[in-house]
């Protein structure tokens, strides 16, 4: 008689290693579904993260570029000189806040841009700081200025500020602009 025989003629012989096996397989599988839902939560964590940084990227370059034309639509440049600033103007004598990320973007101190963007959940904001006008007469060998009538473009440095589907992430932007007036 073989061994297989006696075994099935004689269920108390049976030692049960085939639960102890099925038990040990299962425990692996367990603790390998669990790390692939860990990994799994965490990519999906650094996809959302990237989605809301691109973003604020996104809603900063489109206050970068509305302000860029605010200043192209001027048609004077003494909107820039006035004794009182406006709310996205800072002369050259006047200074910009000192720490841009910790400053809270508001009406005193920045322009919101018009309309608003799908997934943003606060609108990107402007601030325009006059630096200088560049150029100046040409000098001949002789020493005599030569005056060109052409005007001379004065630059702006334009700093914005964007942020994602959440508070929590901000890009800032800076920009040099200029334009003859």
């Amino acid at each position: 008689m073989t061994s297989i025989d006696r075994n099935l003629k004689h269920p108390g012989n049976q030692q049960g290693w085939v639960l102890v096996v099925g038990l040990v397989i299962l425990v692996m599988l367990t603790m390998l579904s669990m790390g692939l839902m860990k990994t799994a939560r965490l990519e999906e964590k650094m996809a959302g993260a990237t989605r809301d940084m691109n973003l604020s990227f996104q809603a900063a370059e489109t206050a970068l570029r509305e302000a860029e034309n605010f200043i192209e639509s001027q048609t004077v440049e003494s909107i820039f000189d006035s004794d009182t600033s406006e709310n996205e103007i800072y002369r050259k004598i006047e200074d910009e806040p000192d720490d841009l990320f910790v400053l809270d973007w508001n009406d005193t101190n920045s322009k919101a841009i018009t309309g608003t963007l799908i997934e943003v959940t606060t609108s990107p904001r402007y601030m325009i700081k006059k630096l200088k006008k560049v150029g100046g007469s040409n000098l001949t060998i002789t020493g005599y200025g030569d005056d060109d009538a052409t005007p001379r473009p004065t630059i702006f440095r334009v700093t914005v500020r964007g942020t994602g589907g959440t508070n929590n992430r901000a890009t800032l932007l800076r920009s040099h602009y200029s334009k003859a007036f």
